[in-house]
């Protein structure tokens, strides 16, 4: 069973879009930061760790899914509690508290909340389990069946990624967790246990402008009319197969709302399911550094 506790914390650094004044009052750097930055600007420093997801942690790791999967009908306490039981493979996201700065409840809550989730569940191993039978079929809906036949191949070991996480951390984190991820499954692999996957299934969430041809404002560059809100999917979509993309926005996703001007950008919440080969994982990892550079 791989340790997942001692995990390299991730430091994240949430500012705000003030960064371009920053950079042109470099000048000013001994100034103290408050002064910089302005009473409601202030830098804001966190660091996560990933950890070994528990039973504890079953409602955050629910909701994330819910986020994801909205209105599908799937059972999604199965699934949370199928990614549970498997606790030697991936992470769930929290933030580090320093018990010496400690603030009472309030920070004992922070330390506990799943922040964000990385695991696979493989699809072919548990595919007599009530969740994952929902699973299959969902994708078979939102993919017009052209996962039919590397389901019904018994050779393929399929294999749903996760890669959830609050929509206000930024893509970063997600590189220690998938790279912990992969040396896990090599583990779990060399272990005997069923993680050794032919394929892997990704389900993205993203938003597309509704505003096609020289109406958009975001038609400078290919792609640009797409916003995605786990940026780090953008290269693994590239590389795979997308074998789906619908939208949800009946089914009220949040990540974008409110309410917009005629003259506003207007998206529409998407999901694309995509389809990579085990071979492609290592280069998966090195695409994503190297978008996040």
């Amino acid at each position: 069973m791989a340790n997942l506790n001692p995990k390299r914390p991730i430091e994240e650094d949430s500012s705000s879009d003030s960064s371009g004044e920053e950079a042109d009052n470099s000048q000013d750097e001994e100034m103290g930061e408050e002064e910089q930055l302005g009473e409601n600007d202030k830098e804001i420093q966190v660091e996560f760790a990933g950890q070994s997801p528990i039973a504890e942690d079953f409602h955050g790791i629910k909701s994330l899914l819910h986020q994801l999967f909205l209105k599908a009908h799937i059972n999604l306490s199965g699934l949370t509690e199928l990614i549970i039981q498997q606790n030697y493979i991936g992470s769930i996201l929290q933030q580090c508290v320093d018990n010496d700065d400690s603030d009472g409840e309030e920070d004992a809550n922070s330390e506990d909340e799943v922040f964000g989730v990385t695991s696979v569940i493989n699809l072919s191993h548990h595919k007599d389990v009530e969740c994952v039978k929902e699973v299959k079929q969902y994708l078979l809906e939102k993919t017009q069946k052209k996962l039919a036949g590397l389901f019904n191949n018994s050779s393929n070991q399929i294999g749903l990624l996760f890669n959830e996480r609050f929509i206000n951390i930024p893509p970063q984190v997600s590189v220690p967790l998938l790279e912990n991820l992969c040396k896990e499954i090599v583990e779990a692999k060399e272990a005997g246990k069923p993680f050794d996957f032919t394929h892997f299934i990704l389900i993205s969430k993203l938003h597309e402008s509704t505003r096609k041809g020289s109406e958009s404002m975001k038609k400078k560059t290919k792609g640009s009319d797409i916003l995605w809100v786990n940026a780090e999917e953008e290269p693994i979509s590239e590389m795979g197969e997308v074998l789906g993309e619908y939208s949800v926005r009946s089914e009220s996703d949040s990540a974008v709302s409110g309410t917009w001007d005629e003259d506003d950008e207007q998206f529409d919440p998407k999901r694309r399911i995509v389809l990579i080969t085990a071979a492609q994982l290592p280069d998966m990892l090195t695409k994503i550094k190297e978008f996040l550079q």
